[in-house]
């Protein structure tokens, strides 16, 4: 008998059934936001178009930074991390900050912007480069299907608040991973090598 000719088809049937009983999540759009920014320094279109979408940032630092296509390293737009730290005490866990964040993604096919909160924290001692930071937005709810439960200073943070274009028909929210250089954050100038992950509820395939 042909195990092999057996054997293809029981592969089939397994994977079928383990999407079959997946968790009903949404593909996302996985892009890199990297470089090295400093705060307020956005460029005049960009300035204008965040004015002009009516997102308040007042009293925030906003770092301006080319997005890139995390699978191929293609640029795909412009990324504006603006930051509002509100806490710097850490918690029973250890030091840290706590950060309210409005990320704003400007791509081909429209703009796209969530508002958050983020934490940062020191790497554990000998795992990864101590001349970054962790940085790791709040889980949304989608993730793992439980409301959170947010603090006082995040209670307004409810992932994309605003879209334009090809996205005007969409909702979702936004996961942050990655890390930080904060060694010259008092001159106002940040290292970021984050990847966030879009997950909108209403849109397909991506460009």
């Amino acid at each position: 008998m042909d195990t092999k000719a057996i054997r293809i088809p029981v592969i089939l049937a397994t994977a079928a059934f383990l999407i079959a009983a997946a968790p009903n999540v949404h593909a996302g759009l996985a892009v890199k936001f990297y470089g090295t920014a400093q705060a307020n320094k956005l460029s005049p279109p960009i300035a204008q178009a965040i004015e002009e979408l009516g997102v308040d940032v007042e009293g925030f630092l906003c770092f301006q930074l080319p997005l890139f296509d995390l699978e191929n390293g293609i640029p795909m737009g412009i990324g504006v991390d603006c930051l509002n730290p509100f806490d710097d005490s850490g918690d029973e866990f250890g030091e840290g900050l706590q950060i309210e964040a409005k990320t704003f993604f400007f791509l081909r096919r429209g703009v796209i912007v969530n508002h958050g909160c983020t934490s940062a924290r020191p790497f554990f001692a000998g795992v990864g480069n101590a001349g970054a930071t962790h940085i790791t937005g709040s889980i949304p709810r989608s993730e793992f299907g439980v409301e959170p439960t947010p603090i006082p200073a995040c209670e307004e943070a409810e992932g994309v608040i605003l879209v334009t274009r090809e996205f005007r028909e969409s909702s979702g929210d936004v996961r942050l991973s990655g890390a930080v250089d904060l060694s010259n954050a008092g001159a106002g100038e940040i290292t970021f090598s984050c990847v966030f992950v879009i997950n909108l509820d209403a849109f397909g395939l991506w460009p």
